[in-house]
């Protein structure tokens, strides 16, 4: 029986002044079970969320802003606190149990900040082929035709857009997986 490994990772909802969300345009073989895999199963485009696995010793928030720089190139970006929280465990590519702890932030940037993908990794390079910045109403009105994730996006996003509006949100959200 093999030992259900731990991957931190972390996600920024990076936001413009128009409140518009960036989402990475993702390309993945059918990896069925890998967290940030085609949710699908399929093979088919998605949308994800800048971020990614914590380094040896990195914080979450580190690991947010190194992310956000490797995936989109931008030095600058105004994080915010932890917004949503996920755990889940997945069955990783190699067939070995990972248990997946993720948190998310929000990040603010001017509207029309460069984004570049001149830092992305190896893989990075092979597996984002594009991005976009979204109104909410944009993410519900594609989610029928459209994979993003974390699944549900919509929702999540217009709560938290909500509290915000009202004052703020105390605690972070908890996912489900």
């Amino acid at each position: 029986m093999s030992r259900t490994r731990i991957r931190p990772a972390a996600r920024v909802l990076l936001l413009d002044d128009d409140n518009r969300l960036l989402l990475l345009r993702m390309l993945r073989p059918a990896t069925a079970g890998r967290p940030d895999a085609d949710p699908g199963g399929n093979g088919a485009r998605y949308w994800l969320l800048p971020g990614g696995g914590l380094h040896r010793g990195e914080t979450y928030e580190a690991a947010a802003h190194r992310e956000v720089f490797e995936e989109t190139g931008i030095t600058r970006v105004a994080l915010g606190p932890c917004v949503w929280l996920r755990d889940q465990t997945v069955t990783w590519p190699d067939g070995a149990p990972m248990r997946v702890v993720e948190r998310y932030f929000t990040g603010r940037v001017a509207t029309g900040t460069p984004i570049t993908f001149a830092q992305h990794e190896p893989l990075e390079a092979t597996l984002i082929a594009g991005y976009r910045w979204f109104a909410q109403a944009e993410i519900e009105a594609r989610e029928e035709a459209e994979v993003f994730a974390p699944p549900g996006l919509s929702g999540l996003f217009g709560e938290l857009l909500r509290a915000r509006a009202g004052g703020g949100q105390a605690e972070p959200v908890r996912l489900s997986s």
